[in-house]
């Protein structure tokens, strides 16, 4: 008796753990939301007021900032960035997986200290390499040094997804007439469809919310969104424009949010098995 009713204990307590840092997760988050729908002095008062009178004021000012030309910079580069990089690491992480690669781990090593460094190391010989060569302030810069920090992490993870798939399958499609391509797009690829997804959403998440590469290196016609929210942080003298931030940051919240929702039962099955 003594032991089930310290097990029941122990089940309690560790619903409650799980329930407060549910809590503490979601409750910045909570805030953020609000607010955005909160007038200026709504978002001042300390405490935080639940029953307030909505108001959609801080969204329609961050549309009149221009806010939909830097969205669109955002979905250009993201989705350059992320085709791209999962285009060139999934097939690259096939090779590694499948193919006698000579100095195959001194190559995947190579590829993983690209992670190792700072992105703040790369970004002052980057702008003098896309300053000479006229690409600062553009899509197509953003996009190349985010291929070139994603690409890293599609090899690693996919390589270890091919590696959890049985090499028979190779087989049987090669006894059916099934040649090294056809045998990695028609038989492999789909096996590790849960990869391909858990790679898409990271490379996605990642591109979606950098900020200082972007900073450096988008210039003003190409900026994206994180660079863009810093503009209602205030300064020395202004105030922080809480609304209007907590409106940017929703809209800015929003795409990861969606992106995850429809793919969380691949991302899900992705993380529980594969990457080992």
């Amino acid at each position: 008796m003594r032991g089930h009713t310290r097990r029941r204990l122990a089940e309690a307590a560790r619903l409650l753990a799980i329930a407060l840092a549910v809590f503490l997760a979601v409750l910045p988050l909570l805030w953020v939301l609000l607010a955005s729908f909160k007038l200026p002095a709504d978002v001042a008062q300390l405490p935080p007021r639940l029953l307030f009178t909505p108001t959609l004021q801080n969204y329609l000012q961050v549309l009149d900032a221009g806010f939909a030309s830097f969205f669109r910079n955002s979905v250009v580069v993201t989705l350059g960035a992320v085709a791209l990089s999962v285009g060139l690491g999934v097939p690259a992480a096939y090779g590694f997986s499948r193919l006698k690669v000579p100095a195959a781990r001194a190559l995947l090593l190579f590829v993983l200290s690209m992670r190792f460094v700072p992105y703040i190391v790369f970004a002052v010989p980057l702008f003098v390499m896309l300053v000479r060569l006229g690409l600062v302030g553009t899509h197509g810069a953003l996009i190349v040094v985010y291929i070139l920090i994603n690409l890293p992490l599609v090899v690693w993870l996919m390589k270890s997804f091919f590696d959890d798939v049985p090499t028979d399958i190779d087989d049987a499609a090669a006894v059916d007439g099934a040649n090294r391509f056809q045998s990695f797009a028609l038989v492999v690829l789909p096996s590790a469809a849960a990869g391909v997804a858990c790679v898409t959403i990271l490379s996605f998440i990642f591109t979606w919310n950098e900020y200082l590469l972007a900073l450096v290196l988008s210039g003003r016609a190409a900026q994206t969104l994180p660079v863009v929210l810093t503009r209602f942080l205030g300064g020395m003298e202004d105030p922080v424009r809480w609304g209007l931030l907590s409106a940017s940051s929703v809209v800015v919240l929003a795409p990861v949010v969606v992106v995850t929702l429809l793919v969380h039962r691949y991302v899900r099955a992705g993380f529980g098995g594969g990457a080992n």
